[in-house]
C-alpha cells in the first residue's frame, strides 16, 4: 500500500502543466512535481516568515495536486 502511493507520487513528474503551453505556448511546460516542489519552497519561506505552521503548510503544498497524477493537469475553465 506504500508502495502503491510512492508510485503515485512518483508519476506527478511524467504530468506536464497545461498552462503553460495552451497560455503562453511553451513547447516544454513545467511538471506537475516541478510545480508542487517550488509551491513547497515558497511556501516554506513565506510561512517561516510571517509565522505560520510552517509544517501544515509544506504538507499542503506538497500534497495539493497529488489527484493530477491520476486525473492529470486541468485549466481553471475545464
Amino acid at each position: 500500500m506504500l508502495f502503491d502511493f510512492f508510485f503515485i507520487v512518483s508519476q506527478l513528474k511524467k504530468v506536464p502543466r497545461k498552462g503553460w503551453k495552451q497560455k503562453v505556448g511553451i513547447e516544454h511546460p513545467e511538471s506537475v512535481a516541478d510545480h508542487s516542489y517550488g509551491t513547497a519552497i515558497m511556501a516554506m519561506v513565506f510561512s517561516d516568515t510571517i509565522g505560520l505552521n510552517t509544517e501544515k503548510i509544506l504538507r499542503m503544498a506538497l500534497l495539493h495536486d497529488l489527484a493530477e497524477s491520476i486525473t492529470g493537469d486541468f485549466m481553471p475553465e475545464e
